[in-house]
Formats: C-alpha cells, sequence, structure tokens
C-alpha cells in the first residue's frame, strides 16, 4: 500500500509541476515529437547515443535475445531504419554516430506510415545529415579503478566515418576489460538455530575482450539501400574463487578452490537490401549469418584440514549458429491506411559437449545425463500488419504471426517435436490532445527455448546440477497492457501503465528422476532438477514514470527522473502444489536519477539509484531468497580539457551488498524437513570509473 501512496504522490507532484516546467525547443507534430540538435546542447553531447538518452520519456531497449529476427530490434531507428545486426547492441551502434552527423532526433509515439514501430509503443528515429565528403574519428578511453581489490583495468573504443556521396563506410574497435573482486561470507545453521559452519571466500577476475567491427551503407539512384555489418568479437576470462571453512568455533575445517579458464569467439554478417516497388510500394530482404564457439576447462579442489583432497574436472565445449532470412513488402496505400507483409525462415544449432572427471588417487571419468547432445530448429513465419488511421487523433495497429517450429535433438537425448503458434496482436493510441495520449494493447506472445537448456550444467560451487530436458515447451502468454502520458512543455511527463498476462506452460524447475543404475532390483534412481514447464499462472504489473524539470525550484537547469514498478504473479508449485509467485519477479522496485547542467561551468553532475523486492528461486529440495540493499551510483561531467567530455564516476557508492538465503531440505519439500539455512553476504566493494570521449 506504501508504494502505491508513492506512485500516487509521484504522479500528483507530476501535474502540479505541469504549469512550471522548463521550457524546451522540440516541437510537436501530431504523434512524432521532432528535436533538433540545439535542444541537446546543455547535455554535452558526443554521439548519437548521448542525445537518445537525454531525449524525455524514453529508455533505450535492445530487444529481445531469440533466435530469428522478429523480435530482435531495438526501438531505435537510424534514417527510418531498424538496424539487423544481432551480436551488436544499439549502444555500440549509435555510440559510433557523432553529433556533427545528426540533422535532427525523432521521438514517435505511435504507428505513422514510413516508420517500422514493429508493434512498439514508441521508437526514435535518428536522422543523419546529408554530406557530400566528410570524415569524423570518435575516440574514448578508460580506466576503472576496483575499489575493493585496489586494481584498475583499462577499456576504450575508437570508430571512423567516412560520408562520401550517397556512402558511408565506419570502421570501429574496442576493448572491454573487468578484474572486479568479489568478497563474500556465508554462514550455514541448523534447523534450530545453530552454527555448523561458516565461509570466507574471495573471487579473483580478469576478463580482456577485444572486438572490431564494419559497416557499408549506401543508396543507389534508383532509391535502393544497401547496408552490410561485419562484427567479431572474442572473450578470455580467468577466475579463481578460494574459499576457507570453519566449524562453528572458529577452527578451520577444509579450503575449497574453484578454477575458472574460458574463452569466446563469435563473428556476425548482416546484409539489409531495401528498394522502392512502385508508388508508395517497397521491399526489404535481410540476411543474417552468426556463429560462437566458447569452451571452458574450470577445476575444483576440496581439501581438509586432515590432509585428504579431491578434484573434479569440468571441461566444457559449446558451439552454436544461426542462418536467418527475412523478406518484407510495405505498401502505403494512403494517408489512413498502410501494410506489411512478409515472411521469416531461421535454422539454428547448438552443440555442447561436457566433461566431468574426479581426482581422488585416480582421475575417474563421471557420467551426467544429457552433458553431450546437439540441438537444431528450424523455424519459418508468416506475418502480416495493418495500420488504420479511422480519425486524425486514432490510429489502430493490427497483426496476425504464424510461426510453425521443428526441433530435433540427438546424442545423450533423442527428439524430434514440431509446434505451431499463431500470434495476433491489435494496438489502439488516441491522442485526446497534443500533450495526453491513451494506449490499448492485447496481443500473443510465444516465447522461445532457450537452447542451453536441452543440456545439463553444473555449478560445483553451490554443488547444484541441472538436467538438460528434451521435452521443455515455450511459454504462450496473453497480454492485455492500457497506459496513460500526459506530457508538458516538451521536457515533463507522467506515464502509467497496466498490464495483465495470463501465461499457460510457465518456464521453471521442475523434479526429474533418472536411473542411474539398472543393473540392480529396485533400479537406483537420483532426483534432480531440470527445466520444465510448471503449468498455467498469471502475471499483473503497473510501471509509473515522471521526469520532473526543477527550474523553478532552486536547481537550474535540472531534471529528477522517477519510476514505480510494482507486480504480482501466481503459480502452482509443481513439488508442494501450493500457489506462489514467478520465480526471478521481484514484486516491486524504485529507480531514480538526477541530472543538473551548469553549463556557465562547462560541467554537469548527476546520481542514479534503486532499490527492489526480494526474489525467489525454488528446486525440489532447496529454496533461494535473494535480496539486494540500495545502490547509488554518483558522477560529474565537465568539458573544460581539450575539448573533450571526461566523466568520473563513483558506482555503487553505498556498497551495496546482496544477500542470498538457501534453505535446505531433508526431501522433496512437499515431504521434507528443514534440515539447514545457509545465509551469503556478497560485496563487489564498489568502484569509479573514469572516461574521456572526443570526436576529431
Amino acid at each position: 500500500m506504501k508504494l502505491f501512496k508513492k506512485t500516487a504522490a509521484v504522479g500528483l507532484a507530476a501535474l502540479l509541476l505541469s504549469g512550471t516546467a522548463l521550457a524546451q525547443t522540440s516541437t510537436q507534430d501530431g504523434a512524432v515529437l521532432v528535436y533538433a540538435t540545439t535542444y541537446f546542447d546543455a547535455f554535452n553531447p558526443i554521439t548519437a547515443l548521448d542525445m537518445v538518452n537525454q531525449v524525455p520519456g524514453f529508455s533505450i531497449d535492445n530487444g529481445q535475445h531469440v533466435r530469428g529476427l522478429a523480435d530482435t530490434f531495438a526501438n531505435v531507428l537510424i534514417d527510418g531504419e531498424r538496424q539487423s545486426t544481432k551480436s551488436e547492441s544499439i549502444h555500440d551502434i549509435l555510440g559510433r554516430i557523432p553529433v556533427g552527423n545528426i540533422e535532427r532526433v525523432e521521438l514517435v509515439r505511435e504507428a505513422v506510415a514510413g516508420i517500422d514501430m514493429r508493434g512498439q509503443t514508441r521508437v526514435v528515429n535518428v536522422v543523419l545529415r546529408e554530406e557530400e565528403s566528410s570524415r569524423s574519428t570518435t575516440a574514448s578511453l578508460g580506466a576503472i579503478y576496483w575499489a575493493g581489490g585496489g586494481r584498475i583495468t583499462p577499456n576504450g573504443s575508437i570508430s571512423t566515418t567516412w560520408e562520401r556521396g550517397d556512402t558511408r563506410i565506419t570502421l570501429a574497435g574496442g576493448l572491454d576489460t573487468n578484474g572486479a573482486p568479489v568478497l563474500r561470507d556465508e554462514w550455514l545453521y541448523d534447523a534450530a538455530g545453530n552454527l555448523i559452519e561458516s565461509r570466507d571466500e574471495r573471487t579473483s577476475q580478469d576478463r580482456f575482450a577485444p572486438r572490431v567491427s564494419g559497416s557499408v551503407n549506401t543508396t543507389f539512384d534508383n532509391g535502393s539501400r544497401l547496408n552490410l555489418s561485419l562484427s567479431a568479437n572474442q572473450s578470455e576470462y580467468n577466475g579463481l574463487d578460494t574459499s576457507r571453512v570453519f566449524d562453528a568455533a572458529g577452527a578451520p575445517l577444509r579450503t575449497e578452490i574453484f578454477t575458472t579458464e574460458s574463452e569466446n569467439t563469435s563473428w556476425e554478417g548482416t546484409l539489409t537490401y531495401e528498394r522502392p516497388l512502385g508508388e508508395n510500394l517497397s521491399g526489404q530482404l535481410v540476411l543474417l549469418n552468426q556463429q560462437s564457439e566458447s569452451t571452458s576447462a574450470d577445476e575444483f579442489l576440496r581439501a581438509t584440514e586432515t590432509g585428504s583432497r579431491n578434484t573434479t574436472f569440468f571441461d566444457n565445449d559449446v558451439e552454436s549458429g544461426e542462418r536467418a532470412v527475412r523478406g518484407t513488402v510495405t505498401w502505403d496505400m494512403n494517408d489512413r491506411h498502410s501494410f506489411e507483409f512478409g515472411a521469416e525462415g531461421a535454422f539454428n544449432y547448438l552443440e555442447n559437449s561436457l566433461l566431468i572427471s574426479v581426482a581422488a588417487g585416480s582421475t575417474q571419468p563421471t557420467q551426467l545425463p544429457v552433458s553431450n547432445t546437439r540441438v537444431e530448429e528450424e523455424r519459418a513465419e508468416i506475418f502480416a500488419s495493418h495500420v488504420w488511421r479511422p480519425m486524425d487523433s486514432v490510429t489502430v495497429e493490427s497483426g496476425f504471426r504464424l510461426e510453425r517450429s521443428t526441433i530435433s535433438q540427438s546424442g545423450d537425448a533423442s527428439r524430434e517435436r514440431s509446434f505451431d503458434y499463431p500470434k495476433p496482436s491489435i494496438t489502439l493510441t488516441w491522442n485526446a490532445d497534443e500533450d495526453t495520449q491513451w494506449v490499448f494493447g492485447l496481443e500473443r506472445d510465444v516465447g522461445q527455448l532457450s537452447f542451453g537448456a536441452f543440456a545439463s550444467s553444473i555449478n560445483p560451487t553451490d554443488d547444484v546440477v541441472l538436467i538438460g530436458n528434451p521435452e521443455l515447451e515455450p511459454e504462450k502468454t496473453w497480454r492485455a497492457t492500457a497506459q496513460w502520458e500526459r506530457r508538458w512543455n516538451g521536457e515533463g511527463f507522467f506515464r502509467v501503465s497496466l498490464t495483465h498476462e495470463e501465461v499457460e506452460d510457465v518456464r521453471d524447475a521442475q523434479p526429474v528422476t533418472v536411473v542411474t543404475d539398472g543393473s540392480v532390483t529396485p533400479p537406483l534412481t537420483t532426483t534432480f532438477d531440470a527445466p520444465g514447464n510448471i503449468g498455467d499462472g498469471r502475471r499483473t504489473y503497473m510501471l509509473a514514470e515522471t521526469a520532473i524539470p526543477l527550474d523553478d525550484y532552486g536547481l537550474g537547469d535540472s531534471r529528477l527522473n522517477l519510476s514505480v514498478f510494482l507486480r504480482d504473479t501466481e503459480v502452482t508449485d509443481p513439488t508442494t502444489g501450493e500457489s506462489r509467485r514467478f520465480q526471478g519477479n521481484e514484486d516491486w522496485r524504485f529507480m531514480a536519477n538526477f541530472r543538473q547542467n551548469l553549463t556557465q561551468h562547462n560541467m554537469s553532475w548527476g546520481f542514479s539509484g534503486h532499490v527492489l523486492g526480494d526474489e525467489d528461486m525454488y528446486r525440489f529440495d532447496e529454496v533461494y531468497i535473494f535480496s539486494r540493499e540500495p545502490r547509488l551510483d554518483l558522477w560529474v561531467e565537465t568539458t573544460a580539457f581539450f575539448d573533450a567530455t571526461v566523466r568520473l564516476s563513483w558506482q555503487d557508492l553505498t556498497p551495496q551488498v546482496r544477500e542470498r538465503e538457501r534453505r535446505f531440505f531433508s526431501d522433496a519439500r512437499d515431504v521434507g524437513t528443514l534440515e539447514a539455512v545457509e545465509f551469503r553476504e556478497q560485496d563487489l566493494g564498489g568502484f569509479v570509473v573514469l572516461t574521456a570521449r572526443k570526436t576529431f
């Protein structure tokens, strides 16, 4: 109830401030709000990313990380076109576009002709300048100081863009590193609350990840456009986790050491071709090829104070790939009607190999069910959509997609299944006036299965095994949404949305019993957890957001953004048969960020923070409860040195402690009793980031 009161207070404050909000240089034209580049001058932008991040009432969404192309597009367009690459985020792409190449930024709040909304309620379109010939280079150099471990790691990126006539070429490269220490303390108690043992854990890690990319965009005399993008990424990771275990009196019991070495290499190529097919008719073809390989070699050593020791080795190789093609025809019949038709086909695969061996005097292999397997999917989809504007203030976007998918699995498990899923949708947008908008939507969504869920995995430090499940099915969701938004003077807004979902075949963990020795009577069996479908459930959530200009309250050229998220979920637990919330879904979240531009001093400063509720995770004989303390980040930015934008931020200022409660039961939770409870506190120690960016 307190959170609902806070939400109401935020909305009331937003409406009361509407008469005194900061004036803004953007212009409004029905469904599209146009922001000239001068609007962003106070934010000291270097790239398009800096501009888009400051568009009032908009947050970048990179799209879903799923197979195929239909649901992977971000909510940002460049010159009206969606970026087809999947390995690079829209943040990376926008970060390579210098502000000098930008004509304007448009916030599109409803489906309009010429803009590919793809079912989204709002998108940003970055419109580039038309240059005869130009060249620009944007560079970023930074370092991170990890306060918990006293280490400094570098990072940086550079990109160059050439414009010559109707052709634009971009080359880019970068390096990311990570040396964050992880400090953990754990205490294990019996059911009566008596301390059994405690742990002192320290993790050190090194991550080195270079990346390169390039793209060519050109426009032909007949109006056709071609975009070719290539990218490659590599990542190397080394980690060392050391755990000292003590008894209730503080005497040492054993030492556990987990080391890991992993390497991942991936590349991607995409080609997008669009051309006019006639008056008000155009076609688009997208081709994608993606490949990834990863290897890891882990070692888990357990040594007791009495001298016994054993070591377990884990060697995991994963190869995956995707080939996809998508064709679309768009017909803008007139000002009231536009249509889109098309089809998409994709082939995906994942091959997993996991070898486990134990050394206790001699090395012996250990077999885990469904640890060596190959999964393939052939998927086809046809789609059609219609945008209808029955009156100037009302837009109706309806669509229908029909998906057919065949998934086959070989190796330790053999299975082939086919699915057919219709996915209708409809969205109605009503602009009651130029500042007030209502949006209502209804759709059926079908989730995608993670190929990783078909193969077994193991977490040796927590002694947790998940068995691959070849019977897994995707979630099917009916989603209804209502949204109201009020804007004032271009800067301030208040938006509230309510969503209800009816979910079929909820994805969660379920118990699976596996025969480990069939040579005896009765056969020996072991029960594991596996990804599965646990029945139907429901989700209802509300999101309230506001941006409040604070000029007239003693803080010139400043803005405060607030958001409150509330969620209620319910599903039946497969072990106990009782109702509970979805795992991994916190009930509430509150976020705030503030920025003030001190243009007379060539600097800005601000802060951001969040606090959120607990999350649960369920296993057949365990329950996990995750909680986090509030987090606060503080930053300052200046352009006083060498015409570069220099930013210094202290992130996780408090620092934030992450807590985990793990409850162990003697058997399955419906028949077993509570045996022990483990408490963990984890501290990343905070970190300081210094970054300098400049365009040449």
